[in-house]
């Protein structure tokens, strides 16, 4: 099967629901097991959530969500027009400094490589953001 789920939805937090569902839905129906699913919608909200808050800074836009199965990978595509940002570009954090003396930002893009197998980032044609992320060895429920 080479089927390609998508979903546009305006980058709100209020939609965040939505978008969790969708990638819950989508992934179940694609016979991943429940702690990948939920490892998937962990680093995917943390991604949208970083388009919504930073890249959008709350004013609205779109965000298109696409995820395929390809071979025993999880394809999961996000792509925005929202201001130009590479997040795998941010380095891990210092988990070893104590809160107060650590950098502000950051673990949400640090989930995001802890839960997936691949962060990828892209400058799309239209000069957008496409974030890609691949979760490997899917098994079935």
């Amino acid at each position: 099967m080479n089927t390609t789920f998508s979903l546009t939805i305006t980058a709100n937090l209020n939609n965040l629901t939505d978008i969790y569902h969708f990638v819950q839905q989508t992934a179940a129906r694609l016979g991943l097991e429940a702690s990948i699913i939920y490892e998937v919608q962990l680093a995917v909200d943390e991604a949208v959530t970083n388009i919504i808050v930073h890249g959008y800074q709350n004013q609205g836009g779109n965000i298109e969500i696409e995820i395929k199965q390809d071979r025993d990978a999880l394809v999961i595509h996000l792509r925005d027009n929202a201001i130009p940002f590479n997040p795998t570009s941010i380095p891990p954090p210092e988990l070893t400094k104590p809160l107060t003396e650590r950098a502000i930002g950051g673990m949400g893009v640090h989930l995001m490589r802890q839960t997936m197998d691949e962060v990828n980032y892209a400058v799309t044609s239209g000069g957008g953001n496409e974030l890609t992320l691949i979760k490997r060895g899917i098994g079935k429920k």
